[in-house]
């Protein structure tokens, strides 16, 4: 009997909005907030671990999947475009606008071939 955690990227976009940074996570429209960059990044991982775990427990781990609008897409495409610039010409990256792939832990294993809830 093997049990392998499962993890899946998704596309992040960090952005300051006055005092506050959001993370959100376009694949799911699913956003954190904090002070920093890195407190609304790990709010948004909190919500996304939360809302598929419940899905996975419910049974309709595709309800999880809902796109965030287009203008984050295109503002996720503009930062990273900006991001490899900045890495290829070794000037300094952005950093009003973040955009990466970011690893979530899914929160559930494969037990044999059923999907269970994951026990924290």
């Amino acid at each position: 009997m093997s049990e392998e955690a499962k993890a899946f990227e998704v596309s992040v976009i960090v952005f300051r909005d006055g005092s506050t940074w959001t993370a959100l996570a376009l694949e799911m429209d699913i956003r954190g907030y904090g002070s920093s960059r890195k407190a609304a990044v790990d709010d948004a991982l909190a919500m996304i671990s939360a809302q598929v775990s419940f899905a996975v427990q419910r049974g309709h781990a595709e309800s999880i999947w809902k796109p965030a609008e287009d203008k984050y897409w295109r503002m996720w495409e503009n930062a990273r475009r900006n991001q490899f610039v900045a890495e290829v010409s070794g000037s300094e990256p952005p950093t009003d606008e973040i955009a990466d792939l970011v690893p979530i832990p899914l929160l559930a294993l494969k037990h044999k071939d059923e999907w269970i809830a994951a026990r924290a």
